[in-house]
């Protein structure tokens, strides 16, 4: 029996929505009913996905924003209360991977992908939660990946893994702090999915990695998109601070 999930009127808030998952859950969103604001440094991408929600029937707003930096997240959510009002969800899929081994990793990359992947995802947080406090409710997920948990491996190597993890117990954290009001704030892990970030890949390197997946494929970026509309939606409402790994099995016991 199919389940439909309804996010109706809600307003979504989706960082890195310009391409790759990020798009994938502005998508999916906006499928399941949410107005959704495609947040993306690149304005461009954030336009051309605006116009691919907009072609659907459903209200779509793009919203450049550098996510590392406190002033723009501000303007970024003060554009969408001001054209819509208080984002009920915010998914912080906006992400950067380095592939520097130790020895070779300069601080300038180390400072680089922990801005994006750690700070952004903080600032996001930080500036959603202040709304939702005010709205008396809030869903959010933030992005990690199966790399966090484990600790590196594959092509990531030591600082995307930091990143990563840093984002797990941010989010953890976050949820204690949160607990016993009515704002849901969980974190998904994927495993290798079929990004842009993956596609860079050599041919022999992603086989590589697929035979390492019991699924024996690279995700597709709806696959995670759909753990993310369910746990933004009522069917998940007790579920919280939970770290959900969406990697076909890499990470079983």
């Amino acid at each position: 029996m199919a389940v439909h999930i309804s996010l109706e009127d809600r307003i979504a808030a989706v960082t890195g929505a310009g391409g790759g998952m990020g798009r994938a859950v502005a998508l999916a969103l906006a499928e399941a009913g949410a107005r959704v604001a495609a947040l993306d440094l690149d304005g461009e991408s954030a336009a051309q996905i605006t116009e691919e929600i907009r072609a659907t029937g459903r209200p779509a707003l793009a919203v450049p924003v550098d996510v590392t930096r406190r002033a723009s997240v501000h303007l970024a959510f003060e554009r969408i209360e001001t054209s819509w009002g208080i984002p009920q969800i915010l998914v912080t899929c906006a992400g950067i991977i380095g592939t520097a081994r130790l020895l070779a990793l300069t601080e300038e990359e180390w400072d680089r992908v922990l801005a994006v992947n750690l700070k952004g995802t903080f600032l996001c947080v930080q500036r959603a939660v202040e709304g939702m406090s005010r709205l008396g409710e809030g869903r959010i997920v933030t992005i990690a990946s199966d790399t966090g948990k484990r600790g590196g491996g594959r092509i990531a190597t030591s600082h995307y893994a930091a990143s990563k993890g840093g984002v797990i117990a941010f989010t953890r954290s976050v949820a204690r702090e949160l607990a016993g009001g009515r704002i849901r704030i969980n974190c998904v892990c994927p495993g290798p999915t079929d990004t842009p970030m993956h596609a860079a890949l050599p041919p022999d390197l992603r086989e590589q990695v697929a035979r390492n997946i019991p699924l024996g494929r690279f995700a597709r970026p709806e696959e995670i998109a759909a753990a993310v509309v369910f746990l933004v939606s009522d069917m998940a409402s007790f579920i919280y601070g939970e770290t959900l790994s969406v990697d076909g099995g890499v990470l079983m016991d």
